[in-house]
């Protein structure tokens, strides 16, 4: 079994974040080694912001993450991203992650790959994404903004004033199967990590109170 914990490290530019340390390193340090490909651009990775910190700029991108890390699917989740832009607009490096009853594991690592995102079709996920609707959304909506053509004033309006509920919903809707498709990921490296459910859960537990003071 691999171990993991949250641990304050300074990053190379002499402040401190929180950041997963596996095996007594830093995930930053795993990274930069690998660092290849696409990534290779962007020259040292030591100073990527923990996705599940709270520190994002946005607080749906925020609850989006946290929704994504504590799901029980095997999915594709953010783990570090860009520290000038603090959001999922540029690097997003996600960890392949399946849960057992006993066990997690991150199988691999990789960079997301947003050359394929379709802008409007991004821009139509939101409250214009009937396909997604509950019960309660086609009672709350079916009679009123469900209906509204896109990029109409009314639409715009709507989107201005629920802006929060309108990008949450694009994140859930086009973002999530988005990072699924394999399609869209470069991956950087196999890591084979395997950690105990019990110690996997303390640490989760652990940047949520960060993400939460955070928000105070």
């Amino acid at each position: 079994m691999n171990h993991i914990e949250v641990k304050y490290i300074k990053t190379c530019y002499d402040y401190y974040e929180y950041y997963w340390v596996i095996d007594d390193e830093p995930i930053t340090v795993y990274l930069d080694r690998n660092n290849t490909g696409s990534l290779s651009a962007f020259g040292s990775l030591l100073g990527l912001l923990p996705a599940w910190s709270g520190e994002l700029i946005w607080q749906w991108e925020n609850d989006f993450i946290w929704e994504m890390a504590d799901s029980r699917e095997e999915l594709n989740v953010p783990v570090l991203v860009c520290e000038d832009d603090c959001d999922l607009s540029c690097i997003v490096i996600v960890a392949h992650i399946r849960k057992e009853k006993n066990a997690v594991y991150w199988d691999r690592i990789g960079v997301l790959d947003k050359s394929n995102i379709n802008a409007q079709d991004y821009g139509q996920s939101g409250i214009l994404c009937l396909e997604a609707y509950t019960d309660e959304d086609w009672e709350k909506y079916g009679d009123n903004i469900a209906l509204e053509e896109y990029g109409s004033s009314e639409y715009w309006k709507w989107v201005s004033e629920n802006s929060y509920e309108e990008h949450i919903r694009r994140l859930r809707n086009y973002f999530k199967p988005y990072m699924q498709n394999g399609q869209n990921m470069e991956w950087i490296w196999e890591t084979g990590w395997q950690f105990e459910r019990e110690e996997y859960e303390i640490m989760a537990e652990r940047y949520r109170e960060i993400a939460i003071n955070r928000e105070r």
